[in-house]
């Protein structure tokens, strides 16, 4: 707080840290630091799913962050491959339980499902938060990969790192109709070497 009471902002707050001699950080960083350093995610359960396009082991993950479980889907045997095609995907109720005709979502899963199992071997990563996991634009519902001003949540996108790590996975082959520069990733040993488009 600054003296009169009133909440100290960024200026401030350097003013006062190169006064006392102490350093600053953001809550991002404390974030981003904690996810590096500690293990957060933690097989919980292993199984197998048939789909239209094959088997695939199913790896359930819990996380110290949160209450939801995420779920790994492999094809084949692609711990310590390089370059293996990856998709990360969110959470979302209306497009993949309800095939919403508003949202890409179900038609991401199957064509990024498909993809894998022509490629012999890779994963999908499907992140569930709390809540329907609906990202929206204005009033409509919009697909995960459609244009959206938020990027990927700071936890989201570590703990989806540390489930790709724990799978033997460092580079990858980044499934998404929606290319854009992820760096975050880079920070936890995994290194996005191509973006494919979803067909």
């Amino acid at each position: 707080m600054n003296e009169d009471g009133t909440m100290a902002r960024v200026p401030q707050l350097k003013e006062f840290c190169l006064q006392h001699g102490i350093k600053m950080i953001s809550v991002a960083e404390l974030i981003r630091y904690r996810l590096q350093t500690e293990h957060c995610v933690h097989r919980r359960a292993e199984g197998v799913i048939r789909t239209e396009f094959g088997e695939f082991r199913t790896i359930l993950y819990n996380s110290d962050l949160s209450p939801d479980s995420h779920l790994a889907l492999i094809r084949g045997e692609p711990a310590g491959k390089e370059n293996v095609l990856v998709r990360m995907h969110s959470h979302c109720a209306y497009g993949n339980l309800f095939g919403s005709q508003e949202c890409e979502c179900q038609a991401l899963v199957r064509g990024s499902l498909r993809r894998i199992a022509e490629e012999g071997a890779g994963a999908l990563v499907y992140l569930h938060q709390t809540g329907l996991g609906l990202r929206t634009e204005g009033a409509r519902i919009a697909g995960h990969d459609r244009h959206v001003s938020q990027p990927p949540l700071q936890h989201e996108v570590g703990l989806g790192a540390q489930i790709l790590s724990d799978l033997g996975l460092h580079t990858i082959r980044l499934l998404t109709n929606n290319p854009r520069r992820i760096v975050a990733l880079e920070g936890f040993g995994i290194r996005i070497v191509e973006q494919v488009p979803i067909g």
